[in-house]
């Protein structure tokens, strides 16, 4: 069964989800579609553990939305966003650093954030086949193989990851304003793109409409999992913090310099 996207009504959950991780912390990144990254440091005495926090936000969108949720709690962004993936669509996961090589290093090496298609065929070429393996190939091994790509994905994989989130509302001098995903599943029509286009334009349009800014130029990146890219970037006619006009031109773009030939998944920037 085929059901036409809904996007507004999809944009409208998307921001009262947010609104609920709002009242844990106001250190929430986006990631995705419909991910987020969010830092309780520092809450336990309010909210109770990362565990309790997580079981919280997940009811809260059960009863006041109608969703389900899945969380991942770790110290730490790549682990916390593996967990989120390991019991879907329902379920709290924690991983910790006594107990991440028991349960994450058997996983598929294409688990690891980061790893996408091109990658994985690279390691399991070389026998790399599991988290594990990757945590323990020499570092020097797979810098040969994917450059200093490959020393970070090391690090990733024995949980050496110290990126903050970014915390909502930032207040640094504002040039650009950009958010980008990699598509779970290959993209086949301008339908699909539209999708994806609509979310990240509504989460860049934010920053600026909070602040009063206007943007005049809209640019996009493009990159399947060819590996093939390509950049392009137009003006709007008149300046703008409205996510509609920001997609509209983004989807101008992509329909006036993308072909389409096969089913592909991709990475794409706003």
């Amino acid at each position: 069964m085929l059901v036409r996207a809904d996007f507004q009504k999809y944009l409208r959950f998307s921001r009262l989800a947010r609104e609920i991780y709002a009242d844990y912390s106001d250190k929430i990144e986006p990631y995705g579609i419909d991910e987020v990254w969010i830092d309780v440091t520092g809450t336990e005495q309010i909210f109770g553990t990362g565990q309790d926090i997580a079981n919280q936000i997940r009811q809260r969108l059960q009863d006041e939305l109608g969703l389900t949720g899945s969380v991942g709690v770790s110290w730490n962004k790549i682990f916390a966003k593996l967990g989120s993936d390991m019991q879907k669509p329902n379920a709290t996961t924690i991983i910790t650093e006594n107990d991440f090589r028991e349960c994450v290093w058997p996983l598929p090496v294409g688990e690891l954030l980061y790893v996408g298609r091109s990658t994985r065929r690279k390691l399991q070429n070389r026998a790399i086949y599991t988290i594990g393996d990757l945590a323990n190939r020499d570092i020097k091994s797979l810098r040969l193989l994917l450059g200093i790509w490959g020393e970070t994905l090391h690090s990733f994989a024995n949980g050496l990851d110290s990126a903050p989130v970014r915390q909502t509302g930032e207040s640094s001098i504002i040039k650009s304003v950009g958010n980008s995903t990699t598509t779970p599943r290959d993209l086949v029509n301008n339908q699909d793109v539209k999708l994806i286009i609509y979310v990240l334009a509504e989460s860049v349009a934010a920053r600026p409409r909070k602040h009063g800014f206007k943007c005049k130029t809209v640019s996009i990146s493009v990159r399947g999992n060819d590996l093939i890219s390509f950049e392009r970037q137009g003006k709007l006619s008149n300046p703008t913090f409205l996510s509609n006009n920001i997609a509209n031109k983004a989807m101008e773009l992509f329909k006036a310099n993308y072909r389409w030939e096969t089913p592909k998944s991709w990475c794409a920037w706003i």
